[in-house]
């Protein structure tokens, strides 16, 4: 089997969702993960979690490394801890690197052009690579990413905390697909799945028990499948729908800022057939969660 290779770039550490996007890539054969980066706020802290998950996963052969902090207009706190990470267990983590941007750009631009790259929060890291490199956004085979809302009107987390950095991405020329809102709220896992989960025997899934523990100290509900489903989109045609649009990210709006505007249903598909972006548009959720605890809980 040909293996896609793939670079996860990722705010794991406050949603669940992205460490069990990590765990379904490393349970899925059809993946080669061969580079973890991390986004937004403290990425110290999340590349820590990131090494502990892979750790205990037996594979600490995957590198990890820190991204970039501050989106490129909006003001965050740097230094706020995600609220999976555990200073006692994750803080003496080491072995990832400091500079993820850099990770990016070096390994897409020795690539052959066969590398996937996988954002599943803010997209600050692509952004900055398309920037600092011209060549890059020729040499990136695919985008598939967690972020947006592309057939009702809501202005999606990982959009939101960087519109900026999405428009550069979007309008980047790269092949994008985009796994929004529109399909990964109707992706929740059952209490009956979680049990499973926090029981499970899967070494990739180890650290997952205790990482849900922490989350549900704060979350108030059932974990939305947002960023697996994303992964799973990397090998899996069978599951989602996809529509190829033109995509807007609105950055100037009052109201608006951050809304990934879908101009194809303003002006009747006129411009569709030129865009690089494919919107996931229906899902099947019964079986992606099907094959999801198949993977990760078997």
């Amino acid at each position: 089997m040909e293996r896609t290779k793939i670079i996860i770039d990722t705010d794991i550490g406050d949603d669940i969702d992205d460490a069990l996007a990590i765990a379904l890539a490393l349970e899925s054969p059809e993946l080669d993960v061969i580079g973890i980066t991390t986004v937004f706020k403290n990425v110290t802290a999340r590349a820590k979690l990131a090494v502990n998950l892979l750790s205990m996963a037996g594979r600490s052969d995957i590198p990890v490394y820190a991204g970039i902090a501050s989106p490129i207009l909006n003001k965050v706190d740097i230094n706020e801890i995600p609220c999976q990470y555990s200073e006692e267990k994750d803080g003496h983590a080491n072995g990832f690197g400091k500079n993820g941007n850099d990770f990016i750009v070096d390994t897409i631009m020795k690539s052959d052009g066969d590398i996937t790259l996988v954002p599943i929060g803010p997209l600050t890291n692509i952004a900055v690579s398309i920037l600092r490199e011209p060549a890059f956004k020729h040499k990136v085979k695919e985008i598939v990413m967690m972020g947006g809302c592309f057939y009702s009107h809501l202005s999606e987390w990982n959009i939101r905390c960087d519109p900026e950095a999405a428009r550069i991405v979007f309008e980047s020329g790269i092949p994008i697909r985009a796994v929004g809102l529109d399909v990964t709220v109707q992706c929740v896992l059952t209490e009956e799945d979680v049990n499973r989960l926090k029981t499970s025997h899967k070494q990739s899934g180890a650290y997952i028990p205790e990482l849900l523990d922490r989350w549900y100290k704060v979350a108030k509900h059932l974990p939305m499948m947002h960023d697996p489903l994303a992964v799973c989109a990397v090998f899996d045609n069978r599951m989602l729908e996809f529509q190829q649009d033109e995509i807007v990210v609105e950055t100037q709006g009052e109201f608006t800022r951050g809304q990934t505007y879908n101009r194809s249903a303003l002006y009747w598909r006129a411009n569709a057939e030129q865009s690089v972006i494919k919107a996931a548009k229906h899902v099947d959720a019964e079986a992606f969660i099907k094959l999801y605890m198949d993977r990760v809980c078997f």
